[in-house]
């Protein structure tokens, strides 16, 4: 029984770290939006490395504050609290 408390806690901080961790933020959103912009910049810029991709992701990874993941998962899901709504998110955008 403890073995089985065990790992469904590990499993609930593997689902908040893994966001955290990959995002560079302890703000669980905010590394969400980081991720986003990653993304949208290497799908601009066609890869991950170049003078464009690094021009768009580092002004878009200044201005990723979180605060509009936050009200987009906000509205999106309103009876669900937004550090878990921006977790989800993240899982689903892999």
């Amino acid at each position: 029984m403890r073995i089985a408390i065990a790992a469904i806690v590990a499993l609930i901080i593997l689902y908040f770290a893994v966001p955290m961790i990959a995002g560079g933020s302890m703000n669980v959103c905010q590394a969400v939006e980081k991720h986003n912009v990653s993304t949208a910049a290497s799908n601009i810029a066609g890869g991950t490395s170049g003078p464009v991709y690094g021009v768009i992701n580092g002004v878009g990874q200044s201005m990723a504050t979180g605060q509009a993941t936050s009200a987009q998962e906000a509205n999106d899901h309103p009876n669900t609290p937004t550090a878990i709504s921006c977790a989800t998110s993240y899982w689903q955008s892999l």
